[in-house]
């Protein structure tokens, strides 16, 4: 499951003019990527150039999720970081929120500062969210379980959306959804391919983001209108990846599988954590693993990892205290994927 060390999801959903709330759930070297020597702007808009194009080639992706709380407008700690500090090379950001209210600070300064900041570099940024409940008066005052109301929510989440400036949408799935359940996100998803994933024409990602198999019920109906597959490996090793792979191979290609581990969070030790980086950090561990491992059939799509702003130079494998992030093992697994 997605981690967190206190229990009880709230993503924020922006639709038809209101707030869902639902269930859910480098910097870059200059000389490598091709950019110019030259200082102040000339040297931020080459910089900016370099990566865009870079993020326009056939590569291996670099994906983090983001958690909202732990950026410094809405904690407060000066060694927490904001959504800009990821690494330059970073591909996708998810932003993954939780204990952060509506009224927040974060929602206006993610919308009118990160995003087109991130937007300059080429980096995307997707809200990661749970399906709404039908049966809730948030879904149910507006829109109805059936056909036409799926399609009058898809067209406002992609408003909402489109208007905050999100390049897609992430849906965590982790059970395994039947009857009823499953008919109404099945058609959730359908009402969404509209507006979302490739079958859609506005660019924008759906994704679908699971520690479940490719025998999943909702991914089954959901294959052929998704971007990439995120699959939470976390704590899992590479020995058995083939054969997770393989259960998603006759439904999507190699290049839309996405492999995650997650960071060590703080208070989540005793129970809620995997150890797939080493402390100190030293090149090892299973996040270096995904990196390296290719299914056998191409590449793969990349590697994602869960709470990205702890990527930070922890004096211990479970060291709690909150320390400023330098993103070294990020760097890291982009330079091997992508040397």
């Amino acid at each position: 499951m997605k981690k967190q060390f206190n229990p009880g999801k709230l993503t924020v959903l922006m639709a038809a003019g209101i707030f869902l709330l639902v269930q859910t759930s480098c910097k870059k070297d200059i000389e490598k990527l091709g950019g110019s020597g030259t200082t102040g702007k000339t040297e931020a808009n080459a910089t900016n150039a370099s990566l865009i194009a870079y993020k326009a080639t056939s590569h291996e992706l670099a994906v983090g999720y983001y958690r909202t709380w732990r950026d410094r407008t809405v904690s407060g700690n000066a060694n927490d970081p904001i959504m800009t500090d990821v690494p330059d090379s970073l591909d996708i950001v998810c932003n993954f929120s939780n204990y952060t209210p509506p009224s927040s600070s974060y929602w206006t300064t993610l919308k009118n500062t990160y995003i087109p900041a991130l937007h300059a570099k080429g980096t995307k940024v997707v809200n990661t969210q749970g399906f709404p409940s039908v049966t809730d008066t948030a879904y149910s005052n507006h829109y109805t379980n059936n056909a036409a109301g799926y399609a009058a929510w898809a067209l406002a989440t992609y408003n909402s959306y489109n208007a905050m400036g999100y390049d897609g949408i992430d849906f965590d799935v982790e059970y395994n959804p039947t009857g009823a359940t499953l008919t109404t996100q099945a058609g959730m998803i359908k009402a969404l391919s509209q507006y979302f994933g490739p079958k859609s024409t506005t660019g924008k990602l759906l994704i679908f983001d699971t520690n479940q198999s490719g025998s999943n019920n909702l991914f089954r109906q959901a294959n052929t209108y998704i971007s990439y597959l995120f699959l939470q490996a976390y704590g899992r090793g590479t020995s058995g990846m083939q054969s997770t792979w393989n259960t998603f191979s006759p439904y999507i290609q190699s290049k839309q599988f996405v492999i995650g581990f997650s960071f060590y969070e703080e208070n989540g030790y005793p129970s809620n954590y995997w150890d797939d980086v080493i402390y100190p950090r030293n090149g090892t561990g299973r996040a270096y693993d995904y990196a390296r491992w290719e299914p056998t059939t191409g590449k793969k799509g990349g590697v994602l990892s869960y709470a990205i702003d702890r990527d930070a130079p922890l004096t211990s494998q479970h060291d709690n205290t909150i320390v400023k992030p330098d993103f070294k093992v990020t760097k890291d697994l982009i330079k091997i994927m992508n040397p």
